[in-house]
Parts: C-alpha cells; sequence; structure tokens
C-alpha cells in the first residue's frame, strides 16, 4: 500500500487531499492507496473571507465548518496536533508515528504579534477574532485617523491591505465620515505592493481617494495610540488596522525544515522540498517568492496531485508550476478589480468595475461546494 500523508489542513491541505481522492479513487478502493489529513483542528475557517467580516459584510458563520465535512470520504481524518516532521525516516509523528511514502507539508503561515512590541492593540482581518472586533469598532467609529500597516513581508492574501483600505473609504463615505478622518496607509517597501505593475495602477486609486502613503515604513513599535517606524516616522492614530508578521508553523523549525521564518525550501516548478523526490510543498509553506494566497495553493494543488498520481501509477508524465496566481482586488463596497499572472508574466489589474466585485463575492461562496471539494 502507498501511505500519502498531508501535514495540516486548512485551504491547501484540504484541496490537494480532495484532489488526490479524486484521481486516485480506483486505487484508494482497492486498498492500495491510502490518504490522510492530519490537522490539529476540526474546524475549517476560510481565512479570506475574514476581510468582508471585518467590515460588516458577511457573518462568522459563513466561514467555518467542519473539516471532516469537507473532506472527500475516502480520506482518513487525524485530528491531532503534529510534533515533528522526520523527513529522513519518512514519517509524521502525531500522538504516534504516522509512516508515508508521499508527503505533502501544507502547515501554512501563522501571525507573530509579539515581534513588535505593542502590535496586539492593532486590529486586523487576519485574525478571526480580531476581525470580529474590528467589525464591532467600526461601528461605533464617528473619525479620526485610521492607519493601515503592514508589519512584514511575506504575509497571506497580500492585495488584502489595499481591500480593506478601499473597502474603509468606501465604508466611511457611505457612512458621512470620509471628511472626518484622515486614512493612512504604511507599507514596508517603497509603493503600496510589492509588485510594480499592480503598484503602479493602484497607486493611482489610492491618490484619486485621498489616501495618504508613508512608505517604506518599517514599524518599530506600537504604543499610545502611535505607531512608530525604524525610519523614524511617528504616526498617531484613533484607530490602527495591520497585518502582523507572518513565520510558517513552528513545527517547520522544531524539525529543522525551514530558513529562519520557517519557510520551507521548494522547488519553484516541481512543488518538491528540496533535496527530497518524496516531499512536496503547497501554499504558505513554501518559500517561493509568489503571494501566499488561496488561488495559489489551489493552482499548485493541481501539480503535486498529479505528480504524486502519476508516480504511484508509474508513469513518465510530470507536471510543472508556472507559479500562476489570481487574486480578486476589492476597489471598494461594490467595484473590483483582479490580478492574474505567473513567473513570467506580471499582473496588470484592469479598471474596477462591478462585474469584478461580483467575481469576488461569488468566489468566496463557492469556496466551500466548488473550490475545497476539488470539483474542478
Amino acid at each position: 500500500m502507498k501511505r500519502i500523508v498531508i501535514a495540516g489542513g486548512g485551504i491547501s491541505g484540504t484541496i490537494v487531499a480532495n484532489r488526490l481522492a479524486r484521481s486516485l479513487s480506483e486505487e484508494i478502493d482497492k486498498g492500495e492507496v491510502e490518504i490522510q489529513v492530519i490537522e490539529k483542528s476540526d474546524k475549517h475557517v476560510y481565512q479570506p473571507g475574514q476581510l468582508l467580516m471585518s467590515i460588516g459584510l458577511s457573518d462568522s458563520s459563513e466561514l467555518v465548518r467542519e473539516e471532516r465535512q469537507l473532506l472527500d470520504r475516502r480520506i482518513k481524518f487525524v485530528n491531532k496536533e503534529i510534533e515533528k516532521i522526520d523527513v529522513q525516516n519518512h514519517l509524521v509523528k502525531a500522538g504516534k508515528d504516522y509512516p508515508y511514502d508521499y508527503l505533502v507539508i501544507a502547515t501554512g503561515s501563522h501571525l507573530q504579534w509579539d515581534e513588535i512590541p505593542g502590535y496586539r492593540s492593532v486590529y486586523s482581518p487576519w485574525d478571526f477574532d480580531s476581525a470580529i472586533k474590528l467589525r464591532e469598532t467600526l461601528e461605533s467609529f464617528t473619525g479620526g485617523n485610521i492607519v493601515i500597516n503592514v508589519a512584514k513581508l511575506p504575509h497571506k492574501c497580500p492585495v488584502a491591505p489595499m481591500e480593506i483600505t478601499l473597502m474603509l473609504d468606501d465604508y466611511l463615505r457611505k457612512r458621512g465620515l470620509r471628511e472626518k478622518t484622515n486614512i493612512i496607509y504604511t507599507y514596508p517597501v517603497p509603493g503600496i505592493f510589492g509588485i510594480k505593475t499592480t503598484n503602479d495602477v493602484m497607486i493611482k486609486i489610492f491618490e484619486e481617494r485621498g489616501i495618504q502613503i508613508i512608505s517604506p515604513f518599517n514599524v518599530k513599535e506600537v504604543h499610545e495610540n502611535v505607531i512608530e517606524s525604524q525610519e523614524g516616522d511617528k504616526v498617531k492614530f484613533d484607530l490602527a488596522i495591520g497585518v502582523p508578521p507572518h513565520t510558517g508553523a513552528k513545527v517547520i523549525g522544531d524539525s529543522e525544515l525551514g530558513d529562519r521564518r520557517n519557510w520551507v525550501p521548494t522547488d519553484k516548478f516541481t512543488l518538491r522540498m528540496k533535496d527530497h523526490s518524496d516531499v512536496y510543498v503547497i501554499g504558505d509553506t513554501t518559500d517561493l517568492p509568489i503571494s501566499k494566497a488561496g488561488s495559489t495553493a489551489d493552482f499548485e494543488s493541481y501539480v503535486v496531485a498529479g505528480n504524486i498520481e502519476n508516480e504511484i501509477r508509474g508513469t513518465k508524465s510530470k507536471k510543472m508550476f508556472d507559479g500562476s496566481v489570481f487574486c480578486y482586488i476589492a476597489t471598494g463596497l461594490n467595484s473590483g478589480t483582479y490580478i492574474r499572472f505567473n513567473y513570467s508574466s506580471p499582473p496588470i489589474p484592469p479598471p474596477p468595475s462591478y462585474v469584478h466585485w461580483w467575481g469576488k463575492l461569488m468566489y468566496n461562496k463557492l469556496y466551500w461546494t466548488v473550490t475545497a471539494k476539488a470539483i474542478v
């Protein structure tokens, strides 16, 4: 029997597990293949939806499902915390040893609030509970300085800081509070986004909306309603919204598999962990210079599942990942644009429209029934 172990659930682990279960259904039914997902949480949270929840456009109940219900019935769900990933001995430790013939590491990215003194006083749509508190705070907001801060790169959902900024601008206009509010966007490198073609387009939108930009702004600490940068800027705020620093999972460091930020060294085309032909890495877990986004994991899942399927079936066909990413970008409460790119083609967002906003909302709603279950 060939054992496939997927270390981590979430968006990446769930999609690739379901895709493997579909492509290898015959082998699973014959008892020739076994798929196990090991994940400490029995709840699956659709994290991209937290952005809309934070501004009152969706409810918390819409973002959570039981992990077991999302997984194909043929997949074994091990609801335990991963203690160690031992690639030398081909096993994952989680209460007991789970040996594998193929391993997919999908342990994701994790918030490190305490890397920056005082950062816990900042609201963040990247955290489920904090997103709910932000929504409640916005309901009673009457004006002042709002600071949006990105602490460090990389982080999950890289377009989302621009989205929350532009949705807030629209939200405040609808409530008659925009003239009473200064919106200040602070970013660790020059501009507001890391890809020049997108940055150039989005900066124009920010300028048209009267949104102040301070960059580079590498946050040093937050104290007494002031956010201070290493560059010497000090910005007073009445409300601060931020992206805490991100790292890979602690178990990656404990298992000595990653770099100093716990991102796993990954071949950009095969998605194999470097120097390990039986280990694949997917989603936020990789050290690849591409967006840590759900769509990235979805595109990667075709490559990972396809290559494991081909190896098990003894075919020589190899799939290669071209760096594909697709992200909708909300540019208000009823308009949006998008970026579609790969390793060789940079993104150029089309003009904002209601059609793209509708596409973003539909993508979120279809996640549970289509994307997560790897229907297409």
